[in-house]
């Protein structure tokens, strides 16, 4: 499994930021290999983004070349550069296939 973490900080008011998590989620259900997206808000510093679940790496990089994340910064009216993370599931707690 692969995890990508996206953070960033939105010129919007949270409530029209959590109002867009809803209206583009169908989108990412659609999304192949997405196993999971948890939406976030660091209420500490203000950011906002996703934490994404991936079967593979292929599916993961599919994802980060497709259009859907390149409308982010449009659609949330990202102020700067968004922290991005990539990680490699090495092992878990629990066995949950």
């Amino acid at each position: 499994m692969e995890i990508l973490v996206v953070l960033f900080t939105s010129g919007l008011p949270i409530e029209e930021v959590y109002a867009k998590f809803e209206q583009r989620a169908e989108k990412f259900r659609r999304v192949n290999g997405l196993l999971q997206k948890y939406y976030v808000h660091a209420k500490s510093t203000g950011e906002v983004g996703a934490i994404y679940i991936f079967n593979t790496k292929e599916n993961l990089e599919a994802f980060r070349n497709s259009d859907l994340p390149k409308n982010t910064r449009e659609a949330y009216n990202v102020l700067e550069d968004p922290s991005i993370r990539e990680l490699e599931v090495i092992h878990t707690l629990y066995d949950r296939t």
